[in-house]
């Protein structure tokens, strides 16, 4: 089956370490067999295997079991994720997409290569699917062969290769797959295009996948030369990415900006009449108001003249009460690292903090600093006023002696954590999904 592989470019080879996205279906199949016969020619870094339980089929443990007898046969580790997928209003085939792809990036280490199993068949639906919903170059520019995941990257081998081709090769061998029930279904807009639109497509214009790959690969072109122009990206203090708004540029301009801006992150924008009211609010709103769209995909937000893609605080984003400095924590508010340094304020390792939200503040004193309302700390510090009253503070024995992400308080001095020669600092990751 190796042989429906595309070539790896070398940063994929000098990988330390390959994983495949093991669905149990025919083509994740082909997939672990095709990358085990590569790896026994003794040019591949180790393989595991990651297979996501969403839970949500009565068989559900049936596939994994099965993906661990095919992964026990060519003696690769199999890492299997139970998740629990958690309605967000868009859709249960996009919430199972969200939890997949968080476990993928969870277990991917640096330089690490995801493989999934996606085909030209996919690689059709997809383009067609956001031709009907009026995508730009970039949503018709189709699944691209490599991209970004997590600490890794992933990476697509069969984007050329047909579904029926993957099929015919699994079943040749003799081995087991997946047949999924609900891929027969033709309620969701892509088991419709498949079952029925392409199909009658395929009488007509059977050569179709080479075509609609072309135009495919022609719009990646048009992208990548739209992506070179200069956009002014900007960033909050909480990570949050922003795009500055030029005043000096008419709505149509602006809002083009944002598309481009949005596509280069891998976000599917809202539809132009909404993009266009966005980018006409952004031009002459005044400064107290905070014009927003929100659509299936995030959040845009207006905000001290730039356009904030917004990361939400909520009960989810609060760190754990109690911390220990030093010790790394991780959670659905993000990640929590420490950083050793010998110049200016730290905190002691070891030292126990209890940690409070900003909004238990009603004064802020930041350290060789004036005292003053919090709200206006933060204000001047220039942080989104949708997170001022969601910082983190750590105390230690009830005084404030740290705020998160801005630094040290008065309090640091004021407590028994007097300020160590060399000592740590803390650094608070905002989750994406906060």
């Amino acid at each position: 089956m190796h042989e429906n592989l595309t070539t790896f470019p070398d940063s994929v080879i000098q990988s330390p370490r390959w994983w495949v996205a093991l669905s149990g279906g025919a083509d994740s199949v082909a997939l672990l067999y095709a990358l085990a016969a590569y790896r026994d020619t003794g040019t591949a870094p180790p393989i595991h295997a990651i297979h996501v339980n969403h839970g949500l089929h009565p068989d559900a443990s049936g596939w994994s079991d099965l993906c661990q007898r095919h992964a026990d046969a060519l003696n690769i580790p199999l890492h299997i994720r139970v998740c629990d997928v958690e309605p967000s209003g868009r859709g249960v085939e996009a919430d199972a997409r969200r939890e997949r792809y968080q476990a993928f990036e969870s277990v991917l280490g640096d330089g690490d290569i995801l493989f999934t199993a996606h085909h030209a068949d996919d690689m059709v639906e997809t383009v067609l699917l956001r031709l009907l919903r009026g995508a730009g170059p970039r949503g018709l520019s189709g699944i691209p062969r490599e991209r970004a995941c997590g600490q890794g990257r992933l990476f697509r081998p069969f984007l050329s290769t047909p579904a029926a081709t993957l099929r015919a090769s699994v079943e040749a061998a003799g081995l087991e797959y997946v047949t999924d029930p609900s891929n027969l279904e033709v309620q969701q807009d892509r088991n419709y295009l498949r079952q029925v639109v392409l199909p009658a497509v395929a009488e007509r214009w059977p050569g179709y996948r080479e075509t609609v790959q072309r135009a495919a690969n022609l719009q990646a072109m048009a992208q990548q030369r739209l992506s070179s122009l200069p956009l002014a990206r900007e960033e909050t203090l909480l990570g949050e990415p922003a795009l500055a708004v030029d005043p000096t540029v008419e709505p149509p301009v602006l809002a083009a900006h944002i598309h481009q801006w949005l596509g280069e992150s891998g976000t599917d924008a809202p539809d132009q009449r909404r993009l266009l009211e966005l980018a006409r609010q952004a031009l002459t709103a005044g400064t107290d108001r905070l014009p927003e769209i929100a659509w299936d995909a995030g959040c845009l937000r207006v905000w001290n003249g730039w356009i904030v893609r917004v990361n939400e605080p909520g009960p989810h984003s609060a760190l754990p009460e109690e911390l220990v400095v030093g010790e790394s924590k991780e959670g659905s508010w993000g990640q929590l690292r420490w950083e050793r340094t010998d110049r200016g304020p730290a905190l002691r390792a070891g030292t126990r903090l209890t940690c409070i939200s900003s909004d238990n503040l009603e004064r802020l004193t930041p350290l060789n600093r004036p005292q003053k309302p919090t709200n206006k700390w933060l204000q001047e510090m220039r942080i989104p006023p949708w997170w001022r009253r969601h910082l983190p503070v750590f105390e230690v024995e009830n005084n404030p002696v740290w705020l998160l992400p801005v630094g040290p308080l008065s309090g640091l001095v004021e407590s028994t954590n007097e300020p160590a020669e060399t000592g740590l600092r803390p650094v608070w990751r905002v989750s994406v999904s906060v």
